[in-house]
């Protein structure tokens, strides 16, 4: 794979990740949940698809090293609002498919905006270090970029 190909993957993985946050931050305002909202583990989404299939290619640089844990992180902060938004305990697996969601209940929304602040952060880090990462592509000579991709 060329370093263009892989920036451009790295692209794409990027607005992958960008359009699920905007996706879980639609969820707290009451829009109706759709079958790729529903939360998955961190290696199952388009983003983790790339980072732990094809992405692998970079896991020695330091920069991608950094995005695991805080994408982690905003899968787990996105669980907990999905689970306060929707009546996960008594919906059925239809419902909870076809995104039936209840009324945010008043004592949750400190909770809901604690987590939805805490996916936030989380998802500043993961740009940053794909930021970061992209940065170290570019800059890196021929030789190192060979170096890298061939895993020497």
């Amino acid at each position: 794979m060329t370093r263009n190909q892989i920036i451009q993957r790295l692209h794409t993985a990027k607005r992958n990740h960008l359009a699920w946050v905007g996706r879980a931050e639609l969820l707290t305002q009451g829009h109706k949940i759709e079958k790729e909202q529903i939360p998955v583990l961190h290696t199952d989404c388009a983003f983790g698809d790339w980072y732990f299939g094809e992405g692998q290619v970079l896991n020695t640089l330091p920069e991608f090293q950094a995005i695991e844990a805080p994408h982690k992180h905003l899968h787990d902060a996105y669980a907990a609002v999905f689970k306060l938004i929707t009546d996960e305990e008594n919906a059925s697996a239809f419902s909870k498919l076809l995104g039936m969601a209840k009324r945010k209940k008043e004592a949750d929304q400190p909770i809901i905006h604690q987590h939805m602040n805490n996916l936030e952060q989380a998802s500043n880090t993961v740009i940053n270090s794909l930021e970061a990462l992209e940065h170290r592509l570019h800059e890196m000579s021929d030789e190192e970029f060979e170096e890298l991709v061939s895993g020497n």
